[in-house]
């Protein structure tokens, strides 16, 4: 056993289950279906709150769900006022589950592929990509995709996070060690959270278990965090993908709100420090009105994108 994962491993069982791990709210919710779905409430919440504060509009809208997975979201949009809604999803399960769950007149679902949205173009008024573009493998196409689906004028609301936040590889469960994947390679982080998993003190949470309530085999199995699941982009460069669409942007960088990490928050200004003290970033764009007018700019101004390693 390298030393390396002994190290980690103690950690993780250090910071189990405390205040100081992110997973903490997310392992409670993921262990109670019930308590899961009033999170998923809190996230809706959560998105309309920002959308206010960053001057996008909602109530009364056309809404494109980006990623709506089983549209538990999605149905709140709707709750919350948007005219109607439209979720979009690449998983076709997930997608029925949506179907089966909101069967509002004013709510439709439709199986997408990757890098391509099956809608006519200028349909809505708000594209709301909350905790998804991470995930995407294309992140380019998909901006250019809802720039063509967006009505001139309509803005797109994303909420993500760059690859060094304390906890971007999303392994709530079974590593609460802030900075893991950056610390330490990922073939070390994956083999502790096998072995977390495993720990006679591991709480399983409801992803973990089967159908008929055991633990599932096999968990962290792989060596490495795949691309397809995670992008692995840092802030900047998703600045420089926004940069080189043909949408206006502004990105918002919010801080943790942890009293341990206040301090954090004059780092945000700061390019390579806010990479790793930035605890959520919402990024509105927004299609122009002149739409010929921005194409003819944005096609003299395009410029390749830098990939950052991450």
């Amino acid at each position: 056993m390298r030393i390396s994962e002994e190290i980690l491993f103690r950690l993780a069982r250090l910071l189990y289950n405390t205040e100081v791990a992110h997973s903490s709210e997310m392992k409670q919710a993921l262990s109670d279906r019930g308590h899961y779905a009033d999170f998923r409430s809190e996230q809706v919440d959560a998105v309309m709150d920002a959308a206010r504060r960053c001057g996008v509009q909602i109530p009364g809208r056309i809404v494109l769900d980006l990623g709506c997975s089983d549209g538990a979201m999605t149905s709140g949009y709707l709750d919350r006022g948007a005219d109607k809604v439209i979720g979009v999803d690449i998983d076709a399960a997930a997608i029925r589950m949506a179907r089966h769950r909101c069967r509002s007149s004013r709510a439709s679902f439709v199986e997408s592929t990757v890098g391509s949205l099956p809608l006519t173009s200028e349909v809505v008024d708000v594209v709301i990509c909350y905790d998804v573009f991470e995930h995407v493998a294309q992140p380019a196409t998909v901006l250019e995709e809802c720039f063509r689906v967006l009505r001139p004028g309509g803005k797109m609301l994303i909420g993500t996070w760059g690859w060094y936040h304390p906890f971007a590889p999303h392994l709530w469960s079974t590593m609460p060690v802030p900075w893991a994947h950056v610390f330490f390679s990922e073939r070390t982080v994956l083999r502790t959270c096998r072995r977390v998993y495993n720990a006679p003190w591991y709480v399983p949470t409801m992803h973990d278990l089967d159908a008929d309530g055991r633990m599932r085999p096999g968990r962290y199995e792989h060596e490495e965090i795949s691309t397809d699941y995670l992008n692995k982009l840092l802030i900047r460069d998703y600045e420089a993908l926004f940069r080189v669409s043909r949408f206006r942007f502004k990105v918002f960088p919010q801080p943790f709100g942890s009293r341990l990490a206040a301090w954090t928050k004059a780092f945000l200004r700061m390019p390579v420090l806010r990479e790793f003290v930035t605890s959520y970033i919402w990024v509105v764009l927004t299609k122009p009105g002149d739409v010929s007018r921005s194409s003819a700019v944005a096609s003299r101004d395009r410029r390749p994108i830098r990939r950052s390693r991450g």
